[in-house]
């Protein structure tokens, strides 16, 4: 068994479920709604999915590139 450590594809963004000291209220939420639609799609599509689609991660920017080629 291979003890592999696989880099987090989320590491760029803000998982946290508390709310930042400088984030609003409304970004708060906004945030949080973004954050539990991509966890969703994570679980529905699986790992190497997410690889293939974001390379290097899941960014801010990458989300609004997905977005805008929709």
């Amino acid at each position: 068994m291979s003890n592999i450590q696989e880099k987090s594809l989320f590491d760029k963004l803000n998982l946290s479920p508390s709310r930042g000291e400088n984030e609003s209220y409304n970004d708060y939420t906004i945030r949080r709604k973004r954050n539990n639609h991509i966890m969703k799609k994570y679980l529905q599509h699986g790992r190497e999915v997410f690889q293939t689609v974001f390379p290097d991660g899941v960014t801010e920017t990458s989300l609004e590139n997905l977005q805008s080629n929709e």
